[in-house]
């Protein structure tokens, strides 16, 4: 009897463990199928296909071969933000600080973007052999020359706000030395006048004090 009580307990738990399991994987699947991308649209690479599309007029080699490189950008700079964004992600959900679906979405970007950088080196051996090779190094070569041009723009405009800042501070300064030096003029000729009328209106007592020794 107690070895049938023992049998109906494991084969409830076993169904029962079934059930825990199949629900979580359920809503594990869920929050799989409902990740949103990592990335926003990839606009270079409708571009790209757009021109493919294109009837009339069909677009020309130079520009599709131009639009791939865009695309080839695109999934440069892509793939550097991953890389940044990986480890301290890792980090976060080996702390706890986000969820897992978080980690989920982000794997789920990162094996798109795989596909998408595979399906740009196809492309590019299809206009000239083995421009797959190297078309993702000239694109990292102009995302860095682009980036450097945007740090030396930004350095040149707060180069510009400071001066305009120091220009600022430069003729307040002045404004306040011509304040001053206009309050110590008005100030001299003020007290030389004070002096001179009590020097004239010094002598007058000593001479009532004169006649009244007269009398």
């Amino acid at each position: 009897m107690g070895s049938v009580w023992l049998a109906i307990i494991y084969i409830g738990g076993w169904i029962l463990s079934m059930r825990i399991f199949g629900y979580f994987w359920k809503n594990r699947k869920l929050a799989i199928n409902d990740a949103e991308p990592w990335f926003g649209e990839n606009i270079a690479r409708s571009q790209y296909i757009a021109l493919l599309q294109q009837d009339e007029p069909e677009a020309t080699e130079t520009q599709l071969t131009a639009a791939l490189l865009r695309r080839a950008m695109e999934g440069v700079v892509r793939v550097l933000s991953m890389r940044e964004d990986k480890q301290v992600l890792a980090n976060l959900v080996k702390q706890g600080t986000v969820g897992d679906d978080i980690w989920t979405q982000f794997t789920l970007s990162e094996k798109e973007l795989e596909a998408e950088i595979m399906a740009i080196v196809e492309e590019a051996n299809t206009f000239k052999e083995n421009w797959g090779q190297s078309i993702l190094q000239t694109a990292s070569e102009m995302v860095m020359h682009e980036k450097t041009k945007q740090m030396q723009k930004e350095l040149a405009l707060r180069r510009e706000e400071e001066a305009r800042k120091q220009a600022v501070r430069d003729q307040r300064k002045e404004k306040n030395k011509a304040l001053k030096e206009k309050k110590e003029g008005t100030a001299a000729p003020a007290a030389a006048a004070t002096a001179k009328e009590s020097t004239t209106d010094a002598p007058a007592p000593a001479a009532a004090a004169e006649v009244e020794t007269t009398v």
